[in-house]
């Protein structure tokens, strides 16, 4: 993947996406979520950008302890200058693995009450398959999305939102309603074969608009030492 196609998964992961399959609502249920220790660790991607991938550990108020609710808290390193950090969920559907990815309500671009006023975070949905050596990932891309609502296949609560130069589809449906629509699309035999392709190849071939590909492999150097600025929303 070029670096500027990651930096536009960053950008849209930690802001409304413009690219990415979003929804208000979780894709999950407590039920159907899982925590597996073989995501937790150090990733490099292919432009050497490094990701932290470690259990979310919170707080249920002023001095109490911190217990794991079972996600993960993903950060990622762009550069010595910028990062990302997004709460991840691994949850499992007709025996699929998925990840909703959430932006951390508690950084940076959240830290002003003006901001927050302002910011409605999204989820996004991507296919998942990791094991020790590597962690394949298929975000599931807004171009896919509109396919569907074009060809009249799909009818699910949504609202169009309106951009300077591009229009996407924002899902309001409520979780039992997205998981159907993950059940009988995302997992649809065809679209079920081109991920697997790409999760066999390595590489997407030229169908990033219908999605975004990314595989990490382990890594065993030095972390940045985050005085980073954050990856930050308003540039989209």
């Amino acid at each position: 993947m070029r670096r500027s196609k990651l930096i536009i998964l960053i950008l849209a992961l930690t802001a409304m996406s413009s690219c990415l399959v979003s929804s208000l609502h979780p894709f999950f249920k407590a039920k159907d979520k899982y925590f597996d220790t073989t995501m937790v660790g150090y990733w490099i991607d292919g432009d050497s950008c490094i990701w932290t991938i470690l259990p979310n550990m919170v707080s249920d108020g002023f001095m109490e302890p911190e217990t794991h609710d079972s996600s993960y808290v993903i950060t990622y390193y762009e550069d010595e200058e910028k990062y990302a950090t997004l709460t991840g969920t691994l949850f499992q559907l007709n025996d699929v693995d998925y990840v909703d990815f959430i932006p951390d309500p508690n950084e940076e671009h959240c830290t002003s009450d003006m901001t927050t006023y302002h910011h409605v975070p999204v989820h996004t949905l991507a296919r998942v398959q990791y094991n020790k050596d590597s962690i394949l990932m298929y975000w599931y891309g807004d171009e896919w999305l509109n396919e569907l609502f074009e060809q009249n296949r799909i009818r699910i609560q949504h609202e169009t939102v309106r951009g300077l130069d591009y229009d996407r589809q924002l899902l309001t449906a409520p979780t039992d309603e997205l998981q159907k629509f993950i059940r009988k699309y995302a997992n649809d035999p065809k679209t079920s074969e081109d991920i697997e392709q790409i999760f066999a190849k390595g590489y997407t071939d030229g169908q990033e608009e219908y999605g975004v590909f990314l595989k990490l492999k382990p890594y065993r150097g030095p972390l940045p030492t985050k005085k980073a600025t954050q990856v930050s929303p308003s540039i989209l």
